[in-house]
């Protein structure tokens, strides 16, 4: 079995509008966002979490664990679907949650997309559980392909604070071939993608939870040219490696159709026993003519955590 559907939030006057699908084994991607677009300029083709892999200090592991419609249930907020949409907030800070709660094991998940009324766009995943005694990371991979205003006009840039202004402002600086990225917040490191007509984008800020590239999982950041064939639905890589290397070869990214991989490592300590919910994941908060300059601020919304079974709330930060 699989859950599918359309969102036009809010009802009468949408300002977001998209698909979205929880497939069956063997897609492994999460709740799956197409064509996604805000107050009408296209923001996604797609965007999915088509990876999470487990890495264990001890005896234990690696996994690779796979987010799908046969390990997701329902929740007390949505207890006939396994895909909960629900509005919460007011005001700059209202916003349409879609999210689904999953057992792999001894780890409970629930895996969540928000889309703010401003346009900005939060991806996240909360984990709780402990399947071996050790601490251990959860690497979480997402998958933004992006195809802003509709045209495969797209340029990738790095912010850091200590870049030269090289015509796209101080800090900014233009990549024009495929690379791999790791975080630096000693310099503020983060990434945009816009497209070079309308000058409409997306700022990507990592999440203050989301960690830095180990020997394990050694990026933290891919900017590829779009190939409808490195799409694999989550059947890329392995518990071992994320396979993501192979998708690098140094194409022409200048104006081309982009996609943006992202991974937050997410620490669980065993002192914890498994208890807490943890979160990862970045805020995307839309640049140019409909949404903030291209600057190197961040921005630090309220996280609302999942209780047991995925019902209800608590508010984080």
């Amino acid at each position: 079995m699989s859950e599918s559907g359309r969102i036009a939030w809010p009802a009468g006057q949408p300002v977001w509008t998209f698909d979205w699908r929880l497939a069956d084994s063997p897609d492994e991607e999460g709740i799956v966002v197409l064509r996604a677009a805000y107050r009408g300029h296209q923001v996604f083709a797609k965007a999915s979490l088509p990876s999470l892999r487990v890495q264990y200090d001890g005896p234990c592991g690696p996994y690779k664990d796979p987010l799908n419609h046969d390990n997701s249930h329902p929740t007390r907020r949505c207890p006939r679907t396994r895909v909960c949409a629900y509005a919460s907030g007011s005001g700059a800070q209202s916003a349409l949650n879609l999210e689904s709660y999953h057992t792999i094991g001894a780890y409970r998940l629930t895996h969540r997309w928000v889309f703010r009324a401003d346009g900005v766009v939060l991806p996240r995943l909360f984990s709780a559980g402990l399947q071996c005694p050790f601490d251990h990371r959860h690497h979480t991979y997402w998958r933004f392909d992006f195809a802003l205003d509709g045209v495969p006009r797209d340029l990738g840039l790095e912010y850091n604070t200590y870049a030269p202004d090289e015509g796209w402002g101080a800090g900014w600086h233009p990549f024009r071939t495929e690379t791999t990225r790791v975080k630096n917040p000693a310099s503020r490191r983060s990434w945009a993608v816009l497209n070079k007509d309308s000058g409409r984008g997306y700022h990507l800020l990592p999440g203050p939870n989301d960690g830095t590239a180990d020997a394990f999982s050694t990026s933290d950041l891919w900017l590829l040219r779009y190939h409808g064939s490195e799409d694999r639905h989550g059947r890329q890589g392995s518990a071992a490696a994320d396979g993501l290397g192979a998708y690098l070869n140094g194409e022409d990214t200048d104006g081309q159709n982009l996609v943006v991989w992202y991974c937050g490592h997410l620490v669980h300590h065993v002192s914890d026993a498994g208890r807490d919910w943890h979160a990862v994941g970045p805020d995307l908060v839309p640049l140019g003519p409909t949404g903030h300059a291209l600057a190197g601020s961040s921005l630090r919304p309220m996280w609302h955590w999942p209780d047991e079974g995925g019902g209800g709330a608590r508010a984080g930060g």
